[in-house]
């Protein structure tokens, strides 16, 4: 089967502001055997209990994240270009499995630990 590419276009503002990345990505084939990654059904992520540690805001779980090649603080150029919930996952790539230590906040644009996004509740 004949291999397909596609353009993508990944607009950055940790370091560069103005910086646009271009790359070709392959495009998955139905022959393509990929490990996927299982998310994890709305109903079992418990969004309540994740927020940002610096500005406290909480994603929903229509908010996507992408698997881009970076600088800080993760400094990780592999991506494959995927957008999805990263909480659904536990900030594990569903398409490439990259593990992302980091996560940025959508509102207040800083990063911290991924980690550090789960709030612990005494039970």
């Amino acid at each position: 089967m004949r291999a397909t590419y596609h353009l993508k276009m990944v607009f950055t503002d940790v370091d560069y502001p103005n910086f646009i990345a271009l790359f070709f990505q392959r495009t998955p084939s139905p022959d393509d055997n990929f490990d996927k990654i299982e998310l994890l059904d709305d109903d079992k992520t418990d969004f309540s209990r994740i927020r940002c540690p610096h500005c406290k805001w909480q994603p929903k779980s229509f908010s996507r994240w992408m698997c881009a090649s970076g600088g800080f603080p993760e400094f990780y150029f592999e991506a494959c270009g995927t957008s999805w919930n990263t909480f659904e996952t536990r900030g594990i790539c569903p398409t490439c499995n990259h593990k992302w230590r980091y996560t940025s906040c959508l509102r207040c644009d800083k990063f911290s630990l991924h980690e550090d996004w789960y709030e612990i509740r005494d039970e």
